[in-house]
C-alpha cells in the first residue's frame, strides 16, 4: 500500500472498519448502525459492489464515497476504501472465493493502524472455518492481529457492567490445563493491568483472578493448578505492586452483588469469561484486543448465517464497538 501523509492527533483520525465475512450479517448491522455512528469519523474497507448491493437489498437511502489517498471522509455518506479483490454477494452462505478480500481488508486496516493513519480498527466477524481450510493458520482475529503486530495480546470482553479477560483463547478445553503456566499468567495480568491504566483511565486497577478448578481446587483436592501455577503467579505480581485478588472460585466470581467490586476479571479459559458476560448483556458486548500497538475492537458475536438477509440482526454490539474504540483512542492520547 502506498504511504499516506496524514498527521493528526490519534483521537481525531477516522476508524477503519473491516469487511469480515460478506455472507453473514455484517453489511446489515453496518447499515443499521449508520445513524448512530454517523458523527464518528470512520470508513469501511471492502469491495464497493458488496456494500452497494447491500444498500439495495436492505432498501437503504444512502450513497457511498470512495476514499482518496488522504482518507477524506464525507459526512452522511458510506465512506469506502476499496479492496483490490471483489467478493461474491450472497447473504446466508460463505464462499471461499471471498477469502482473499476478507484478509486484504484486515491487512489494510492493520497497515493503516500501525502507521497511525487511523485511530483504530473495528473488525466485523469472519467465518474461521472457511479461512482455515484455505490456509489461514490462526484460530481467529485475536491471534492473527497479535502475529501481524509482533506483540503479546489479551482478549478482553466488556459491556457497561463488566470487563473480563482470558488467559487462554480459542483452544479445546482438554488443552487448557497444559497451556497454563506461571509466566503466561503473569504476562496476561501485566497486559491487563497496563491496559486498564492506559486505555480505561483506571489509575490503581483491582483485578480478580479466577481459579481453574471447581471451588478453587479445594487446597489441591480438586486439582493442583491453583497451588502450583496460579497462586505463585499472583504472589509474584503482588510483590510488584499489582493489585490482584484470588484465585477465586469461578462460580462466585460474577455474583450480581460483587459486579462493581473489581475493575476487571481474568479467567483461565474462554467460556469461563464469555458465558457470564454474554448472559448479562448479549447485544452490547465489545471484544477488545489489549496489548497491541494499535486499538482493535469488534462486535462480540459471529457471522450469524442463519439470520443473514432477514433484516432482524441487532447492530448494538457493533455500535458499542465503534464508540468504545473512540473512547480508548481518546484515553490513549491523554495518557501520552
Amino acid at each position: 500500500m502506498q504511504s499516506l501523509s496524514i498527521d493528526r492527533k490519534l483521537s481525531n483520525l477516522p476508524l477503519a472498519i473491516t469487511m469480515g465475512e460478506p455472507g453473514g450479517i455484517n453489511s446489515e448491522i453496518f447499515l443499521k448502525a449508520i445513524n448512530e455512528i454517523n458523527k464518528i469519523d470512520h470508513f469501511i474497507i471492502c469491495d464497493p459492489s458488496w456494500i452497494e448491493k447491500s444498500i439495495k437489498f436492505f432498501n437503504k437511502k444512502i450513497s457511498i464515497n470512495i476514499l482518496d489517498q488522504n482518507l477524506n471522509t464525507k459526512e452522511n455518506y458510506i465512506n469506502v476504501m476499496p479492496t483490490k479483490r471483489n467478493v461474491i454477494f450472497k447473504l446466508g452462505k460463505p464462499n471461499k472465493r471471498n477469502n482473499s478480500a476478507i484478509i486484504e481488508s484486515i491487512d489494510k486496516a492493520v497497515y493503516l493502524a500501525k502507521n497511525k493513519k487511523v485511530s483504530g480498527i473495528v473488525t466485523l466477524p469472519i467465518y474461521k472455518k472457511n479461512l482455515i481450510e484455505d490456509g489461514f493458520k490462526f484460530p481467529g482475529h485475536t491471534e492473527y492481529l497479535s502475529y501481524k503486530d509482533k506483540s503479546d495480546s489479551l482478549m478482553v470482553l466488556m459491556n457497561k457492567k463488566l470487563k473480563v479477560a482470558t488467559v487462554t483463547t480459542h483452544i479445546p478445553i482438554s488443552k487448557v490445563s497444559k497451556s497454563l503456566n506461571k509466566s503466561l499468567i503473569i504476562k496476561k495480568i501485566n497486559i491487563l493491568h497496563e491496559s486498564l491504566i492506559k486505555d480505561f483511565k483506571i489509575n490503581y486497577p483491582k483485578i480478580a483472578i479466577s481459579s481453574l478448578n471447581p471451588h478453587a481446587g479445594e487446597e489441591g483436592r480438586i486439582g493442583r493448578e491453583e497451588i502450583e501455577i496460579i497462586i505463585p503467579a499472583l504472589k509474584y505480581l503482588r510483590r510488584n505492586n499489582i493489585n490482584v485478588i484470588g484465585p477465586l472460585p469461578a462460580d462466585t466470581l460474577f455474583n450480581k452483588d460483587n459486579l462493581e467490586e473489581y475493575d476487571a476479571r481474568l479467567c483461565m479459559f474462554h467460556d469461563q469469561a464469555l458465558i457470564p458476560i454474554k448472559t448479562l448483556d448479549f447485544f452490547n458486548g465489545v471484544n477488545f484486543t489489549s496489548g497491541l500497538s494499535f486499538i482493535r475492537t469488534s462486535p462480540d458475536h459471529g457471522t450469524a448465517f442463519n439470520i443473514s438477509g432477514k433484516n432482524i440482526a441487532n447492530p448494538n454490539s457493533l455500535i458499542s464497538s465503534i464508540k468504545q474504540a473512540k473512547i480508548i483512542a481518546k484515553n490513549r492520547q491523554s495518557y501520552g
